[in-house]
């Protein structure tokens, strides 16, 4: 059987070289025009003032934080289940990690759990947008506005997804992406970082390029500690070759969301998680929840069907590992939730196979519950 993988990245060869040609008749393959050029694309895109590309989601979050002068003895908030990418960069700056329990329901930040968690050193909110999710954006603002604190929404799996019209990540005051090679716009490696604020915006340029502020006689002039994280036009080149088919590929993921949902036979044990497509929400991947999830993804395995398993919560990892106090809920959930296939190349047939195989999983699983 032809192997059926869990995501893929679509690069488009002629496209791509067709820049990347540019990019070496410029003898420039650093940050350059192209990198501007991507950067315009992803403002109209996303519809927000102020874009800047960097080297991962990591980097965009941490410079995030870093531009809003999140550091050592300040607390910053994020929910328990997410990439532990999102704690990485909150350790870069030296401010403390407050978890909070996420929703069963849609596997976003709690809000109850959340308004328990906040105290005087709370600086920063970092929302995390699971495969496209991001209803409770609202809630969050008000509650952050309420304490005076900074949201930087964690969008890394949420590249052209909306909530009521309004793209995720314009909703706070910084929103970090991903382009890493299993987004729906990939550059090998690579983030983004958005937001309407200009004096943000221009500070987080400064720190990625080693903390440069001006040139003055003929001199750069390096005003504070700074870091390496500039994009380079390689990068921006096969970017471009996505972002000029981002309807297609938009569109692609909502079908094949929209085919598990009318082809899967949910039941006690096994469960999708919504999306409101109607007020724009974009599923990155199909993810659900599962009692034999282990069972499950093995069992596909063997038929050529790699799903992905979810990831621990932070909590269990050794670096930052606590006890699951007011977490129940991530508790409840932890090895219950996987994504399956959400290939941008899967056809009809492999959507038809991988729905056979999971309700035939179940049919014989129920014979023996």
């Amino acid at each position: 059987m032809k192997k059926i993988k869990f995501t893929e990245p679509k690069i488009n060869l002629t496209s791509s070289t067709k820049y990347i040609k540019k990019t070496i008749s410029n003898n420039f393959p650093n940050e350059g025009e192209l990198t501007r050029l991507l950067e315009k694309k992803i403002k109209n895109i996303l519809k927000v003032k102020y874009v800047t590309l960097t080297t991962s989601g990591t980097s965009a979050i941490y410079l995030a934080l870093k531009a809003s002068g999140i550091g050592k003895n300040d607390e910053v908030i994020i929910p328990n289940i997410t990439f532990p990418a999102t704690a990485n960069a909150v350790n870069m700056t030296g401010a403390k990690i407050i978890l909070v329990d996420i929703s069963k329901d849609n596997l976003l930040i709690d809000l109850q759990s959340l308004k328990k968690k906040i105290t005087k050193k709370t600086k920063a909110i970092i929302p995390v947008h699971i495969s496209g999710r991001g209803t409770n954006i609202k809630e969050i603002l008000k509650i952050a506005k309420k304490n005076k604190i900074r949201v930087i929404e964690d969008a890394a799996e949420a590249f052209g997804s909306k909530f009521k019209g309004k793209s995720l990540g314009s909703f706070g005051n910084c929103g970090c992406f991903s382009f890493a090679p299993n987004k729906i716009i990939t550059t090998g490696q690579g983030g983004l970082i958005i937001t309407n604020d200009k004096k943000i915006y221009l500070k987080i340029n400064q720190l990625k390029d080693q903390g440069r502020t001006k040139v003055l006689n003929n001199r750069n002039i390096y005003s504070y500690r700074g870091f390496n994280f500039k994009f380079t036009d390689v990068q921006a080149g096969i970017g471009l070759a996505q972002i000029n088919d981002f309807k297609a590929r938009k569109n692609k993921l909502i079908s094949i969301y929209r085919f598990y949902k009318k082809n899967i036979s949910e039941n006690i044990n096994f469960k999708l998680f919504d999306f409101d497509l109607k007020n724009g929400e974009l599923p990155l991947w199909t993810d659900a929840y599962c009692n034999y999830v282990d069972e499950l993804f093995l069992f596909l395995k063997k038929k050529n069907i790699n799903c992905r398993c979810f990831w621990h919560p932070i909590n269990t990892l050794p670096p930052y590992k606590k006890k699951f106090k007011d977490l129940s809920n991530s508790k409840s959930l932890n090895n219950k939730l996987m994504w399956l296939p959400s290939s941008l190349y899967l056809s009809e047939k492999d959507l038809k196979i991988i729905c056979y195989y999971i309700n035939i999983f179940f049919k014989k699983k129920y014979k023996f519950l």
